[in-house]
């Protein structure tokens, strides 16, 4: 071999040897780093160094521009205040950041100037790994189908880091339901009704929850309603042996099943209803009120909740037997209506004219008395007004003609009464 040749790579191992021995920022790992939320996570860092070289300046830094901590010519490590009591040093270079937060994932750099000038930096990536929570699931095209015609797909959606997997249960989840474990959908195909009711979805991604978690977080449940019409109908009546005029026929009609209810129509083949007919389309009976010998003939019954076909039965009354005279009526009770009690004048009745005898007898009685009434007490009072004041009984005057009064009215010493007063009540 040319001894150039020789030289040239020589000085190239060499070149190369000294470039690996070059100040660098290193990462033991593929540079990430995965904690549980809540846990202490440990963000490493190492160093490679020429011989003699030693580190002049160490910033450790969330990104973009979050300062943490830094360290210079191997001495004092310093705490950013925004960063005190979470983080400690660790090793040569390495971060324990304590109790981590959804807010401390991202990007985490050490940027480090060596004492010969030159300069290197390395970033690693914090995951902070939570369980799955705000368990969501959506139907598509709804959670209403019809039996045999709808498919019907579930989607079930969760948060959480890493991305968690699902699992669907159900008391009634057919067996061919397909379930894909990634996406949460689970698809119902052909769905028919015992396939109806709840389905539950459970997101898992092997993080457990924090203490106080709400374990309902991980799932989610919705209920899947079928429709389906009827598939058969029958008639019944009342009374179920003979029929007999004048009386009240019941006919009722109604369906094995069906989702929604099923509404009933009457009709009667080749013909009209009867008149004193009450059809009711919920209930699905028809009354016929004092019922005729024109009531004979075949009655249908047309069942349907609008999916499907309508089914139909019939019935027919071959027979009204006469009778001599319609059964006697029981009128309802009267109705008692409570009214509000109200007070009102009472205004006597006008007297009238030109009434019999026996009236004009009682009102010349009446009269009369009246008149009675009014002239007593006139002299009455004509009375007590002449009698009222103050006067002087004989006594008084010196009239008196027994001894007792003259005895008085001469002695001196018997006081002389001046007044007498008499009241009259």
């Amino acid at each position: 071999m040319d001894p150039k040749r020789i030289a040239v790579v020589l000085v190239t191992i060499c070149a190369a040897g000294f470039s690996a021995a070059q100040n660098a920022v290193t990462l033991p790992d593929d540079g990430t780093t995965r904690t549980n939320l809540g846990d202490d996570a440990l963000l490493e860092y190492g160093y490679t160094t020429d011989p003699g070289a030693t580190m002049l300046f160490e910033v450790w830094k969330k990104m973009p521009s979050s300062g943490i901590a830094s360290k210079s010519n191997n001495g004092t490590f310093s705490i950013f205040a925004a960063w005190q009591g979470r983080v400690q040093s660790v090793g040569e270079a390495s971060l324990s950041l304590s109790s981590v937060t959804k807010d401390d994932a991202g990007q985490y750099q050490l940027s480090t100037t060596f004492s010969d000038g030159t300069s290197d930096s390395k970033e690693r990536t914090l995951i902070v790994q939570f369980a799955p929570e705000d368990t969501t699931v959506t139907a598509t095209p709804g959670l209403i189908a019809q039996e045999g015609v709808t498919e019907v797909v579930l989607t079930c959606q969760a948060g959480g880091i890493p991305a968690p997997t699902y699992t669907w249960t159900g008391a009634n989840l057919p067996s061919d339901a397909a379930q894909d474990p990634n996406t949460g959908t689970l698809t119902l195909t052909n769905i028919q009704r015992a396939a109806a009711g709840q389905y539950t979805c459970t997101a898992d991604n092997g993080v457990p929850q924090l203490p106080g978690d709400d374990p309902t977080a991980l799932t989610n449940s919705v209920n899947v309603q079928v429709q389906y019409g009827p598939s058969s109908a029958t008639i019944t009546r009342d009374p179920a042996d003979k029929v007999v005029q004048w009386s009240t026929v019941t006919l009722s009609c109604a369906v094995d099943t069906a989702n929604p209810p099923a509404t009933y129509t009457w009709s009667r083949i080749n013909g009209t209803l009867p008149t004193n007919t009450d059809e009711d389309k919920v209930a699905g009976t028809l009354r016929l009120r004092s019922i005729q010998p024109d009531a004979v003939g075949t009655y249908q019954c047309a069942a349907s909740n609008g999916i499907g076909n309508a089914v139909t039965a019939t019935h027919v009354i071959d027979e009204v037997e006469e009778a001599t005279l319609p059964p006697p009526t029981t009128k309802p009770p009267p109705t008692t209506t409570t009214k509000p009690v109200t007070t009102e004048k009472v205004v006597p009745p006008a007297p009238q004219t030109g009434g019999g005898a026996d009236g004009a007898v009682i009102a010349g009685v009446v009269a009369v008395l009246v008149f009675v009434i009014l002239v007593a007490a006139f002299m009455l009072g004509r009375y007590l007004a002449r009698h009222k004041g103050d006067y002087k009984t004989n006594e008084e005057k010196g009239d008196g003609e027994d001894a007792d009064t003259a005895l008085q009215n001469g002695d001196p010493n018997h006081p002389a009464v001046k007044k007498n007063k008499e009241w009259f009540i």
